[in-house]
């Protein structure tokens, strides 16, 4: 009987398990010959699956014959009697990060120029320091901020580059220092670059704690908005009642124009303030895929927090910490809730919908994936050093980079990856995510020749049902292809993450 690729049809399945450590040798499997299967299509009748799993998870499907099954099964036995002499000659597992420059003096704070270059700031020594492209670290610091106080959490907190840098060269910053009564005060000052030097000065905000002699909770953390508008946290300077109190700017989160002055479009009358009811906040960012603004916030023995934030929006403290209980309607809750606490500190979006943290008290790197109404899907560990961590933020090439006291270090992850120009027939399936234990990650492609006659169709990779995607009859499959292997685990995500191919049909089991 003639099967069609028009339509869906029901195939037998059956699953081969490799150790992580020989996914490579999996792709043996891909140079079986596939007698029954026409180069234009796979409207075999004999036509099953193979399904290559870790122990914990699909990894994918791909369609061959009855007539292969033996072959199949006798390279799975040889590539599982081998693996033991191929783990003993093993190579050392490559590391999850690459240090960009250690040894340095807590950078607490970085952002990327359009031509590469790191604008970092030291926390206890003033200096905004530079890293070129090509890892070397400038000797003279672009600008030495002074003065500054830098007792406890304060010192030189924030950095942040403007949207039309290339042009205007503009560079903000934000610091305390202590007025002569001994209050704590946070500025951003904004500094011209020229070359690798900044000059120019200029005072662009300004708040004073409602205490004196406060050396902890001071925010600091500052980033240009998708709107063009400079975000600022301010923490309540370790003075709680602050952060519910509407005529001042402890315990806020700001909003103002890059001039320092006030939006229009502010949610409270002749005030900076975007949102309130904060703490001692370290990091935020914006998501644009739904212009999400999604924050950290530390608590005090209990409860840390990641908010969503939102115009207006009260976040309950020092009423209270974490959800409200009972629920409070004038209180957003957080979407994560952490005890013990592990003091969450930068945040980054890689991909829409997916956010990286770094925890100081842990030094875990960690992995949020939220739907896109905020609700949390899977949140897990997917790197730990001996070291907090402390700024997070995505770099040139859709790579992640951290802080930590002594450095910057960039994850071995790429996201966003770009089709390489040299294969312009690969398409993203699927990228793998990292467990607690993984130090690397696979991402699964599929090399494809495509026909300029095929039929438009979807990728859809379902949560729920095994589904693998099946060339239309005027195209043919190459070969499926892993890039890199993971050491200890890896976990594919079953979405295609917005990825539509155009010339594909998928194919489901029943």
């Amino acid at each position: 009987m003639t099967s069609s690729l028009m339509e869906e049809r029901d195939s037998e399945l059956f699953d081969i398990c490799f150790p992580p450590l020989m996914l490579s040798l999996a792709d043996l499997l891909f140079e079986l010959p596939t007698p029954g299967i026409r180069q234009e299509g796979i409207s075999s009748s004999e036509g099953f699956f193979v399904r290559l799993r870790t122990p914990t998870e699909l990894l994918l499907d791909r369609v061959t014959t009855k007539s292969t099954r033996l072959a199949v099964e006798v390279v799975c036995v040889l590539i599982l009697l081998i693996a033991p002499h191929f783990l003993s000659q093993a190579q050392a597992i490559p590391s999850a990060v690459t240090p960009v420059l250690t040894g340095l003096n807590f950078p607490v704070s970085l952002k990327f120029a359009p031509d590469g270059r790191i604008f970092f700031t030291e926390k206890d020594t003033g200096n905004i320091r530079i890293i070129l492209e090509n890892g070397t670290l400038l000797a003279t610091p672009f600008v030495t901020v002074s003065p500054i106080f830098t007792d406890g959490e304060a010192g030189l907190l924030g950095i942040a580059l403007d949207p039309s840098f290339s042009s205007n060269g503009y560079v903000y910053v934000y610091y305390t220092d202590r007025d002569p009564q001994n209050y704590t005060q946070g500025h951003v000052r904004r500094y011209t670059a020229t070359g690798n030097t900044g000059g120019d000065q200029v005072s662009i905000f300004n708040v004073t704690s409602s205490a004196p002699n406060t050396i902890y909770h001071n925010g600091g953390y500052i980033k240009f908005g998708p709107d063009g508008r400079l975000y600022a946290q301010v923490g309540e300077f370790h003075q709680s009642s602050q952060a519910q109190n509407q005529g001042t700017m402890d315990g806020k989160i700001l909003r103002m124009n890059p001039d320092g002055s006030l939006p229009s479009d502010n949610p409270f009358a002749e005030s900076l303030v975007w949102a309130l009811g904060i703490r001692n906040a370290f990091g935020f960012d914006f998501d644009s895929s739904n212009g999400r603004l999604i924050a950290t916030e530390a608590g005090p023995s209990s409860d840390d927090e990641i908010n969503i934030i939102v115009k207006g929006g009260n976040y309950g403290w020092p009423t209270c910490t974490g959800p409200c209980s009972p629920h409070n309607p004038a209180f957003i809750d957080p979407i994560v809730d952490f005890n013990p606490v592990v003091t969450p500190t930068g945040i980054a979006t890689v991909e829409p919908n997916v956010y990286y943290f770094g925890e100081w008290n842990t030094g875990n790197l960690v992995r949020l994936n939220l739907t896109s109404t905020g609700s949390i899907v899977s949140m897990s560990q997917v790197y730990t050093q001996s070291g907090g961590i402390i700024a997070v933020e995505m770099g040139p090439a859709g790579k992640l980079y951290y802080s930590s006291p002594d450095g910057i270090y960039v994850l071995n992850t790429q996201f966003r990856t770009p089709e390489p120009s040299s294969v312009p027939n690969l398409v993203l399936i699927a990228i793998a995510t990292v467990g607690a234990t993984t130090v690397a990650t696979t991402v699964v492609y599929l090399f494809i020749r495509r026909n300029r006659r095929s039929a438009i169709n979807d990728l859809n990779l379902g949560a729920k049902r095994t589904e693998i995607a099946s060339p239309r009859i005027t195209s043919r499959v190459d070969r499926f292809c892993f890039l890199g292997v993971t050491a200890l685990g890896v976990q594919v995500l079953r979405k295609s993450r917005g990825i539509r191919p155009r010339s594909w049909r998928v194919m489901r089991r029943r």
